[in-house]
């Protein structure tokens, strides 16, 4: 994706929605969002799930699900999780957007409203787990957030808008890039991002170019670093995710080999077959045999 330019998109917070959620032992089913969230677990365990992979969350952990982005959320034990919905860039239409329901995976029909994100922008590379620099003071500006959104007074909304610009201050970092901390933690999050985006379109035709568009590089550094990482070219490994995925409709499910092929993202069956017995010296057919 193009990198978007700080000059075409003002940052003018408007928080939606800021309070403190509590609940135990629930599970949320996908959504995507139109606007930002960000929460902070104050009791129990929270489990996100972004993009196809999972995030533990403890006492103590900060989160961000930026927009668009599909993602589950599930609480083990008591949770107590304060958070905010909120746009950090401003749009004429932004009175008109809302906070979507869990099962709210479609929101074509309001592309209009959708916030960009964060990590469009040139040097922007947020996680979904967070590690702030100063955590405590991230903390206790979402819990002033809170108490001056319980009024509806032109002071606490004020309040509340400038509380949401220091905390995007205080999750950019001192060097507004909060994952430069080690080469170390980069490369993790490389791992993460790629993992997801390859995850979740094993069904869709994937070319390095589009791989490298998603992460933020040109084609040959690109492979360069992905090679690194994962120890096989981008094609190589994308067969291989494929080729697991296969094997799990195999062993999971009654599916025919023409409709396995199209999920796991092959030409046809037999282009599955050829792959599958290539990589794991049998057929999927007879794979499917072994397993009765």
């Amino acid at each position: 994706m193009q990198q978007k330019s700080w000059n075409d998109y003002p940052i003018l917070p408007y928080v939606r929605l800021c309070y403190r959620f509590i609940s135990s032992n629930f599970f949320q089913a996908e959504r995507r969002l139109l606007d930002y969230l960000i929460l902070f677990l104050e009791k129990g365990t929270y489990e996100l799930t972004v993009e196809g992979t999972a995030y533990m969350l403890y006492e103590g952990d900060f989160a961000l699900i930026q927009p668009g982005i599909p993602f589950t959320t599930k609480g083990i034990g008591e949770c107590v999780v304060p958070n905010a919905h909120l746009d950090w860039f401003y749009n004429a239409e932004r009175s008109k957007s809302f906070v979507t329901t869990p099962g709210q995976t479609h929101i074509d029909g309001y592309m209009n409203l959708l916030q960009p994100q964060l990590n469009d922008f040139p040097s922007i590379r947020l996680p979904v787990k967070l590690y702030p620099e100063q955590p405590l003071k991230c903390r206790d500006t979402l819990y002033r957030m809170i108490e001056h959104f319980k009024h509806n007074d032109i002071r606490s909304m004020l309040t509340v808008q400038k509380l949401a610009t220091e905390l995007l201050l205080l999750l950019l970092g001192s060097d507004g890039n909060t994952s430069a901390g080690s080469n170390e933690f980069e490369e993790q999050q490389f791992v993460n991002k790629m993992n997801a985006f390859l995850s979740f379109h094993l069904s869709t035709p994937l070319t390095v170019d589009k791989m490298a568009k998603h992460a933020g590089y040109s084609d040959s550094h690109f492979s360069t670093v992905f090679i690194a990482n994962f120890g096989s070219t981008p094609h190589q490994y994308l067969v291989k995710l494929r080729i697991q995925k296969a094997r799990e409709l195999l062993s999971t499910t009654s599916l025919n080999l023409e409709l396995i092929a199209e999920y796991c993202g092959f030409g046809s069956a037999s282009h599955l077959s050829k792959a599958y017995k290539s990589q794991t010296g049998l057929s999927p057919r007879e794979y499917r045999r072994s397993l009765s």
